[in-house]
Parts: C-alpha cells; sequence; structure tokens
C-alpha cells in the first residue's frame, strides 16, 4: 500500500476547514492541459543540505542505545536515544502505527524522529530477516502498493557532507534514481500509480494556478506530464485534497477524484484526461457525497472507468 506518513497531515475533515476557496468551475471546462515531454531532460543535480531534522547524524536500529519514555499528552509514548532526540517506530503517534508492506521477502520499519512541528526518518529496509538498506535522514517517503520501489525525498550524508535525493531506489539492487529538477518534482509529493509514479509541484504553482504534474515509470523515465486543476488546502504546509494517479484499465489515462464541494448539493466527479492525445478529456458525475472521505471511498469505480466508454 502507498504510504503517507499520518503525522505530515491532519485528517480530510480537519484540512477541508482551512482548504482553498474557489468559484465551482462549469462542468465544460477543461480541467488539465497536456504538455510536451521535453527530448532531453536536465541532469539531476545534485544540491548542498543539512541534515534532517529531528535525528542524530548517526542513527542504527539495533545499534544505537534507546529507551522508552513514557509521558503525559500525546503522544503519550516515545523513545529517547542518549543525545536527546525522540522517536516512535513506524510514525510517531502510536495509533496510527501501521506497518508499511513490501513484497516478500522484504520487510520496512521506518523510525520517525520528531521536534516541535518537524518530522523525518530512518527506512531500514530487511530481506529475510536481515538488513538489506538502511537509509538516513529521510524527510518523507512512498513505498510502491506491489513491487519492491521506495520514492523518498532524503538528506543524503555522502564523505561528511550532505545532498539532497529526491528519486526513486529499486529495494532489490538498491540502485537509487534522481528525478531531474522540474516544476512538478517538489520534495515528497508523490504517489504511486500501477506502474507509474505520480509527482507533482507545489500547491498553484504553476501556470494559470494550476498543479504541475509528471507522470514516470518505475526506472525513472518521464512518461508524460500536465497543469490540472487539482484541490489544495491552504496554510503553513499545503496538502493535496484530490486523489491522482492512472486508470487501471487504462495507464494512459491520468486522473482525479475530486470532491467539488461548492455545488449545491456537493458532487463527488472523476476527472479523466489522455496522457498522449491533448483534446480528450472527461468528467464523471459519481453522484452526491456528503463528506471528502465518502467520495474517496469511490476508488472502486477506477477499475471499471475509461475514458472513451462509461
Amino acid at each position: 500500500m502507498s504510504h503517507t506518513s499520518a503525522h505530515r497531515s491532519l485528517t480530510l475533515g480537519l484540512l477541508l476547514m482551512t482548504s482553498t476557496a474557489s468559484a465551482a468551475e462549469p462542468k465544460d471546462a477543461s480541467w488539465a492541459e497536456l504538455q510536451s515531454v521535453p527530448a532531453r531532460l536536465p541532469a539531476a543535480q545534485p544540491k548542498p543540505a543539512e541534515p534532517a531534522p529531528c535525528q542524530p547524524e548517526n542513527f542504527i536500529p539495533g545499534e544505537t542505545p534507546v529507551q522508552r519514555v513514557k509521558r503525559e499528552g500525546t503522544p503519550s509514548e516515545l523513545y529517547a536515544l542518549s543525545t536527546g532526540e525522540q522517536m516512535n517506530i513506524n510514525g510517531w503517534l502510536k495509533e496510527n502505527e501501521r506497518v508499511v508492506k513490501l513484497p516478500s521477502p522484504y520487510t520496512l520499519t521506518y523510525y520517525t524522529f520528531g521536534c516541535a512541528s518537524d518530522f523525518s526518518d530512518v527506512l531500514d529496509v530487511s530481506r529475510n530477516g536481515k538488513r538489506h538498506g538502511l537509509y538516513q535522514h529521510v524527510i518523507g517517503f512512498e513505498a510502491h502498493p506491489s513491487k519492491p520501489v521506495l520514492f523518498f525525498d532524503q538528506n543524503e550524508r555522502k564523505n561528511g557532507r550532505y545532498q539532497k535525493f529526491i528519486g526513486l531506489v529499486d529495494i532489490d539492487t538498491k540502485r537509487k534514481t534522481p528525478l531531474p529538477e522540474l516544476p512538478c518534482v517538489s520534495g515528497t509529493n508523490a504517489r504511486f500509480s500501477g506502474d507509474r509514479l505520480i509527482t507533482y509541484g507545489e500547491a498553484h504553482a504553476g501556470k494559470d494556478g494550476r498543479t504541475d504534474v509528471c507522470v514516470w515509470s518505475l526506472d525513472g523515465k518521464l512518461k508524460a506530464q500536465l497543469l490540472a486543476d487539482l484541490d489544495w488546502t491552504a496554510g503553513a504546509k499545503d496538502t493535496l485534497l484530490d486523489q491522482v494517479g492512472v486508470l487501471p484499465r487504462e495507464p494512459g489515462t491520468f486522473y482525479s477524484l475530486h470532491h467539488d464541494r461548492f455545488t449545491e448539493p456537493a458532487h463527488c466527479e472523476l476527472r479523466l484526461q489522455s496522457l498522449t492525445r491533448a483534446n480528450q478529456s472527461r468528467r464523471i458525475d459519481l453522484g452526491v457525497s456528503d463528506s471528502p472521505e465518502a467520495c474517496l471511498s469511490n476508488t472502486a469505480k477506477l477499475d471499471t472507468a475509461s475514458l472513451t466508454g462509461r
């Protein structure tokens, strides 16, 4: 399953309290603009970085001494290092703890460090019970739901210095593929969808206030890019509200599952855009939806949705 750390966002209901307000779009309005893929992408240039927030320079699970600490407040239980840092296993809040599953024979344990409003992770990947890979100073990550592939944003330490890495990791080979510096590559803004990775830029930073979106193969090749009207929260840390991806039966079709709360009554809408034909798009009304949560529960509709069919 795809992972988005619970500590990095509030519940969807709370997010909507601070979401951006905009007028309802006409039903026939174009919601996405397909962009041409450059013949040659810019090279991924390493940039200087600082240690990830909240964690020590070198935390090694099973070797670095930690002590369980019970405390008042939230979270009620943490682990403390002798150097003062605090962390939890598989998430900052214990009630939100979950195991991110990797395909056999791999398992993943992530150690979440927190301080003030910042968080970072150490990813410990095991193969048949033995450590296979250790990734420290990770700002955020996603795990493919069925393949041994990770995406993460890491402040990687090399030769005593830190440099920024944003990209894909093949767990089998440990090969790291950095993504080039494009408007659609922005930190941890990424989601796996079938055999594709979807990355997206900052809220409303694209042309006409749209969001820059890129679709990648799992080996880091750019397959498509577009500008799309996507719904975000507004605040110190913007969060994408729409669910995005490619259709299971049509990987050449990009979708956005959208809760249109500016209509009466509010509707859930599935928006489709061809990744090869700019003039092919579609909106499918999925009916009245009382809440964003109810809208996002319509993911079963994706299995039968089509750009040209019913």
